[in-house]
């Protein structure tokens, strides 16, 4: 029980370095123990801005990651969640990706075809 309280702690912690656009260089050293690596921080702050759906222009994302990388993740994560579309940065997606909202849901559909009965 008290692991598991640390550890929501930590992810506390991560979440307001995260939101404070904190580098690796000056996080507290109970963060920077609690990962392997700056990799693995950058990873983490790739997912969190992916699970809030945050444009990468004005996200911490930015500074960790290229910007045609973090759509590429966020659209594969958006489809594996059958998520609604992202209308919101629709400018990047249609405009660059090429992927309409007509072609992400029949990836969607697709998806979740292949997996069965997920949906039920």
């Amino acid at each position: 029980m008290q692991q598991q309280m640390a550890a929501t702690v930590e992810e506390q912690m991560m979440v307001k370095a995260i939101r404070e656009e904190s580098s690796w260089e000056v996080l507290p050293k109970r963060i920077q123990a609690a990962l392997v690596s700056k990799e693995e921080w950058h990873r983490r702050v790739v997912n969190y801005c992916i699970r809030k759906r945050l444009p990468w222009s004005s996200c911490f994302a930015r500074k960790v990651c290229k910007e045609g990388d973090y759509y590429e993740d966020l659209m594969r994560y958006l489809r594996k969640n059958l998520a609604l579309y992202p209308y919101h940065l629709a400018d990047f997606i249609c405009r660059v990706m090429r992927i309409s909202p007509f072609r992400y849901y029949c990836d969607v559909l697709f998806e979740a075809m292949k997996n069965g009965n997920r949906l039920l």
